[in-house]
């Protein structure tokens, strides 16, 4: 009988280890599996690409602060982490992931930085029981999980609740990547309950605006990037975020102008970025002059932006960092800004005419930006030849003078022949309009003469008529 006991004792034991290494991975000689590396101040756990299929039973040995990455593996359901207070950092992007255990990450309880992004987690698989930490006598306490990145998955809307047991502790939010078109009455109020959140990405979403009351309650968001999405304007719900919004990506929009009212009350702005617009053709005046703390502008890479108005800075704004790049300006006027503030400028790759606007520019840039060998470049409107702009000399003024000149004559005998061809051609039309109604006439008298039963005309004559009579 003590046999029989022992056999089952033994068996129960054996399917126990069994069920648990299907699980959890192996953790012996784990370090063997994965790369280790220590220091005194942190412990790098590198298992990236090592087919894992599950999450790891153990960490291995330490007592410093624990960066751990499992990228790329094969961990379609992620289990409960195991239990450690020195896991900062945890990595899981490109696992394959689908489904997330209850209280994935309550026993890694000074967890800060949670990679999630390029996995196949949907709206359903993000619910608030996911992200609760450990239970205390009657409730859960709350994760101190700060930047949580959850992009590149397949998430159309997010749980009113989702970040219950984050809202204190969230500061930085990637939605990037997602299914995100609209951000519906359950989404905002996930988001308008995160009033500590520092930075939000909602780029890539094929979002058509930015409803306000997903964002009115972000009183310390710094950074908003709203790239790669649907947006023909600049979203006037930004006005919410005045008081702190510091850094704003418009990249990639439908965005096709920029007037005095687009930044209208969002002065806080320090870096701004609008590059890759494809409709946009001219900064008007006034554009950016409500962005009274601007430093650093990004206007580069818009193939159809010809013209930036002379005004479209305030007098008093002091740049730092310029760039214009791959744009299809035609000029560029002096006026425009401060240019000795400025410690990077980029103006390659444009349509530039050289004149006396970009011969003042560069003489007015620092050394430094002039050190550039390779560009800007303009062209030399009398001769068609490139030429360096920040190697032009006086004579650019003149180059201006002389094809202003020119283009008056030119503009000149345009205009006379024009108004020539336009005489020659009324003539014509007035010659073929009296011609094709004089042969409709002709033809129709000729058709008229063809139905008629007589080649003559029959005169009745009465008296004639009477004598034949008698």
């Amino acid at each position: 009988m003590d046999y029989l006991f022992v056999i089952i004792v033994c068996l129960a034991f054996l399917s126990t280890t069994i069920s648990y290494e299907e699980t959890f991975e192996n953790s012996t000689n784990l370090c063997d599996r994965c790369k280790c590396i220590t220091s005194s101040r942190e412990f790098v756990l590198d298992c990236q690409n090592k087919g894992f299929r599950h999450m790891i039973a153990n960490w291995p040995e330490h007592n410093a602060t624990l960066i751990a990455t499992f990228s790329n593996n094969n961990i379609s359901h992620l289990e409960i982490l195991p239990d450690s207070d020195y896991v900062r950092d945890v990595i899981l992007s490109r696992c394959g992931i689908e489904t997330l255990g209850n209280g994935a990450f309550k026993a890694v309880k000074n967890l800060k930085y949670l990679d999630l992004s390029y996995n196949l987690l949907t709206t359903e698989e993000i619910a608030p029981e996911k992200f609760k930490g450990p239970y205390n006598d009657t409730v859960y306490e709350p994760l101190l999980i700060e930047h949580l990145d959850l992009s590149y998955n397949r998430i159309h809307s997010l749980p009113h609740n989702i970040f219950e047991h984050l809202t204190t502790s969230l500061t930085e939010l990637n939605l990037a990547g997602n299914k995100l078109k609209i951000l519906d009455h359950q989404t905002q109020v996930a988001l308008s309950g995160l009033t500590n959140l520092k930075g939000l990405n909602l780029a890539n979403n094929d979002l058509t605006e930015l409803v306000g009351d997903a964002v009115k309650n972000l009183q310390k968001l710094r950074t908003l990037n709203l790239a790669m999405n649907k947006l023909d304007f600049v979203p006037e719900t930004l006005t919410l975020l005045s008081d702190s919004l510091q850094v704003l990506y418009l990249d990639n929009n439908l965005i096709y102008e920029l007037t005095d009212e687009s930044f209208l009350g969002v002065k806080g702005i320090r870096m701004l970025s609008l590059t890759n617009l494809a409709r946009l053709q001219y900064v008007n005046a006034n554009a950016f002059s409500p962005l009274e703390n601007l430093k650093i502008l990004f206007l580069s890479d818009n193939p159809s932006l010809t013209t930036i108005d002379r005004d479209a800075f305030r007098e008093n704004q002091v740049l730092e960092e310029l760039y214009l790049h791959n744009n299809s300006l035609k000029d560029l006027h002096y006026n425009l800004t401060n240019w000795p503030t400025l410690r990077v400028f980029s103006l390659n790759d444009n349509d530039l005419i050289c004149d006396c606007d970009l011969y003042n520019i560069s003489q007015h840039l620092r050394p430094q930006i002039k050190q550039n060998g390779d560009g800007p470049y303009c062209i030399n409107p009398m001769t068609d030849a490139s030429m360096m702009i920040y190697r032009l000399t006086e004579e650019a003024c003149d180059y201006e003078a002389e094809y202003n000149n020119s283009s008056h004559v030119i503009n000149k005998h345009f205009r006379v022949l024009k108004l020539a061809f336009l005489t020659i051609s009324a003539v014509f039309i007035f010659t073929g309009l009296i011609a094709v109604t004089i042969a409709f006439l002709r033809y129709r008298r000729y058709k008229m003469n063809r139905n008629y039963p007589f080649t003559t005309q029959v005169t009745y004559n009465p008296l004639r008529s009477s004598i034949i009579s008698n």
